[in-house]
């Protein structure tokens, strides 16, 4: 999976340039100079990210998904525009993450929350096939019944095998709409966080973060991905 490397400081409305190294950078500044797929379209303005892609992921996908009707289908493109806050505030309470798109990976896939239409569950671990065509693929994810966008129930594991070093907290692999970034199943020292909240998230210091913010982390086990928003929409 091809990574650019991340920017110094961006310019308000351009396109990001991946060309050198964060070194002292806003919230937003350092969300939009996480190691976006190459041919995403990532661009600030009057304190909005916005990540632009054709939904195809820049990993491998499989040549069929199955379907609930027994049916298959394969990955096409589903072309999406989504923007977050450039510097989210925390909600007075949390609120449950919406069916749909929750928010943007770095692979240009599409984050899911943990259930399915009918109030399943889906991850690797209650994956299930048709004919040895797999509903979800290696990496938790798969498109709509359409095809088209392609998205994420839990840990992407064909972004964070490539990403993420053994012995060391996940990097950043996305964001979600209330702006809190998203991360592996690995904390502080590489080891699973025990300290979650309900929402699948706390607070502390990251790869790209030296002072400590609220972050998302995505878990090998339930709930998988993120349930619901710490921050205001």
């Amino acid at each position: 999976m091809s990574r650019a490397l991340p920017l110094l400081a961006l310019l308000a409305a351009c396109t990001v340039d991946r060309t050198e190294s964060v070194v002292a950078a806003d919230y937003g500044e350092i969300v939009a100079a996480a190691l976006w797929a190459d041919d995403m379209t990532v661009t600030v303005a009057d304190d909005t990210l916005t990540v632009s892609d054709d939904g195809v992921p820049d990993h491998d996908v499989l040549e069929a998904y199955a379907l609930m009707d027994g049916s298959t289908v394969g990955v096409v493109e589903s072309t999406y525009s989504m923007s977050f806050p450039m510097l989210p505030v925390a909600a007075d309470a949390p609120s449950d993450t919406n069916m749909g798109a929750i928010g943007a990976a770095v692979s240009g896939g599409l984050y899911f929350n943990p259930y399915e239409g009918d109030g399943t569950s889906v991850a690797l671990d209650n994956n299930f096939d048709v004919d040895g065509v797999p509903f979800v693929d290696s990496c938790n994810a798969h498109p709509l019944p359409n095809g088209g966008t392609y998205h994420y129930h839990g840990v992407p594991y064909c972004i964070t095998d490539v990403l993420d070093t053994d012995g060391a907290h996940s990097v950043m692999i996305g964001v979600l709409l209330d702006g809190y970034t998203v991360y592996g199943p690995w904390g502080e020292g590489g080891v699973a966080p025990t300290d979650l909240d309900e929402c699948s998230g706390h607070t502390g210091v990251t790869p790209e973060f030296t002072e400590a913010v609220y972050h998302y982390h995505l878990t090998e086990t339930a709930p998988y991905s993120i349930p619901c928003y710490h921050g205001a929409l």
